[in-house]
C-alpha cells in the first residue's frame, strides 16, 4: 500500500458520481488509472475501499498538480471525509 495524498474535498458530479480532490499527483509513481484499487483512512477511524473509475478535468481557476478522479458509484460523498489519507492498494499497469 502506498500513500498518495490527503483528501481536500469530495463532491458529486451528476452522471459521474463521487469525485475526490486534489486527486492523484501527476508525478505519482506508479502511473494510476481506471481500475486502480484505493483505500481511504478517514479521520473518524472508518476505512473505505473504492475503485478509481476515471480522471476528471476540473477548472479551479489555477493550474493543478493533481488529477481529480471519480470512484465507483457504491461510494457516496459522505463516505470519504475531508482529511482522509488516501492509499493506492493495487494498480492496473
Amino acid at each position: 500500500m502506498k500513500f498518495i495524498e490527503e483528501v481536500d474535498d469530495v463532491f458529486d458530479i451528476s452522471g459521474r458520481g463521487c469525485v475526490v480532490v486534489p486527486g492523484i499527483p501527476y508525478s505519482f509513481e506508479p502511473s494510476v488509472g481506471a481500475g486502480a484499487k484505493l483505500q481511504f483512512d478517514n479521520p473518524s477511524g472508518s476505512i473505505v475501499t473504492a475503485t478509481l473509475q476515471g480522471l476528471e478535468m476540473i477548472n479551479r481557476g489555477k493550474p493543478m498538480n493533481h488529477a481529480p478522479f471519480s470512484v465507483d458509484r457504491s461510494v457516496i460523498k459522505g463516505d470519504i471525509e475531508i482529511g482522509a489519507k488516501m492509499y493506492l492498494v493495487e494498480c492496473n499497469e
